[in-house]
C-alpha cells in the first residue's frame, strides 16, 4: 500500500481543485449569458485559459519570435509561462500539487487500492513504449507550432477559432457526446487500475514539464552512507522511480510529491532540496513556492493591466451563436529558406 500523501500537498491539491470547479461554474454562467441576452451579463473568468495549453504555447512561441505579448489570451500566456518557470527551477510540482487532472488520477488509483488491494504495473517493455506516447505528442505540437512563421502564429492567435476555443472545449462536456463519455470512462477505469495512467502515458503537458525539470537545482537526494536499501521510498513513489538506487533523482517522471522522503525510515537519508547537504526544502516551503508563483505572479500582472482578453462579449456572442461554423484555421507552412 502506498504511503498517504504529504498532508500539505493534499490540501493544496484540494484548494486548486475547488478553484477549478468555481471557475467552471463561473464560465458556465458566462456561456448562459451569451445565449440569453435577457440574463445579466457575466464577465468571462480569464483563469479558463489555464485549460488551453496549446493556445498558450502558441502565444509563448509568438512572444519568443516577435517580443510581442498578445492580448487575445494574456492570462493563458502568463499562467503557462509561470508553470514552465516553476518546472525549470523547482521541478514538475505542478502535476502533483496543482493540476486537477493529476489530483483526480491520484484519487483514482487510491480507489483502486481500496477496491482491489493493489494497482497494476505494466511490464517494463510495454511501460516504456506507452510512456513514449506523451513525448511523441509533445514533439508533434513543438514541431508544428515551432515551424509556424510569426505571421501564421499571429493569424492563428487572432482567429475566431482561438478566440472561442474555450467554448468549444466546454461543449465537449456540456453535454458530453457518446465519444467523450467512452473516452472518459476508459481513462477513468485505467487510472483506477494503473497509477497515474493519463499523466504517465498520454499527457504532453506533463512531458514538457518533466523535460524542463531535469536541470532544476531542486531534487530528491539520497545519502548512500545511511541508506538501508529498504526500498520504502520506491514503493511510495507514484511514478515507479527506484529512488533507493539513485543519489540524485533527475527523472522527468519525478513530480516532487515528497512521498518518498516521507516514507524513508532513516532521518536525513532522503531530502528534497539543492545540492548542498545543509539545505532542504520542506513540503510547506515547497507549497509556498507553488503559491507564490501561481497566485502572486499572475496577480501582479493583473494589477499591471495584462490579464483581461481583448475579445469583447459581442464577438463571443456572435461566434457562439454559430459555433459549428468556426473551424480551426489551416496551418500555413513556413516560408521557404532563401
Amino acid at each position: 500500500m502506498t504511503r498517504k500523501p504529504v498532508p500539505v500537498r493534499r490540501w493544496l491539491q484540494l484548494g486548486f481543485a475547488a478553484a477549478s470547479v468555481l471557475t467552471g461554474i463561473h464560465f458556465h454562467r458566462f456561456i448562459q449569458s451569451l445565449a440569453d441576452e435577457a440574463l445579466l451579463p457575466v464577465a468571462r473568468p480569464q483563469e479558463v485559459d489555464a485549460w488551453l495549453p496549446i493556445s498558450s504555447f502558441t502565444s509563448l512561441v509568438y512572444f519568443l519570435k516577435t517580443g510581442i505579448a498578445n492580448t487575445v489570451r494574456p492570462a493563458g500566456l502568463i499562467l503557462f509561462s509561470v508553470t514552465l518557470l516553476v518546472a525549470l527551477t523547482a521541478r514538475r510540482g505542478f502535476c502533483s500539487w496543482v493540476c486537477p487532472i493529476g489530483t483526480l488520477s491520484e484519487y483514482a488509483y487510491e480507489l483502486g487500492q481500496r477496491l482491489l488491494k493493489r494497482n497494476f504495473a505494466l511490464p517494463k517493455p510495454l511501460d516504456f513504449l506507452l510512456r513514449s506516447l506523451k513525448y511523441l505528442l509533445l514533439a508533434f505540437f513543438v514541431i508544428v507550432i515551432g515551424r509556424m512563421s510569426a505571421d501564421a502564429l499571429r493569424d492563428f492567435i487572432r482567429s475566431p477559432y482561438n478566440r472561442i476555443c474555450d467554448i468549444k472545449m466546454y461543449l465537449m462536456f456540456a453535454p458530453p457526446s457518446l465519444t467523450t463519455c467512452i473516452v472518459v470512462t476508459v481513462l477513468g477505469a485505467l487510472s483506477i487500475l494503473v497509477k497515474n495512467f493519463w499523466c504517465r502515458y498520454l499527457c504532453p503537458y506533463g512531458a514538457l514539464l518533466g523535460l524542463l525539470s531535469i536541470p532544476s537545482p531542486l531534487a530528491v537526494r539520497r545519502a548512500p552512507e545511511t541508506c538501508t536499501g529498504c526500498a520504502r521510498c520506491a514503493k511510495a513513489c507514484p511514478n515507479r522511480i527506484n529512488v533507493h538506487t539513485r543519489t540524485t533523482v533527475r527523472s522527468p517522471e519525478c513530480t516532487a510529491c515528497h512521498n518518498c522522503v516521507a516514507a524513508c525510515p532513516v532521518p536525513d537519508t532522503l531530502r528534497f532540496g539543492p545540492s548542498s547537504p545543509r539545505h532542504r526544502l520542506s513540503p510547506i516551503g515547497y507549497a509556498l513556492i507553488i503559491l507564490t508563483a501561481l497566485l502572486l505572479i499572475p496577480h501582479a500582472f493583473r494589477t499591471l493591466g495584462y490579464w483581461e482578453s481583448d475579445t469583447p462579449t459581442s464577438v463571443y456572442r456572435r461566434h457562439a451563436r454559430n459555433i459549428s461554423a468556426v473551424e480551426h484555421p489551416p496551418v500555413r507552412p513556413p516560408p521557404p529558406a532563401p
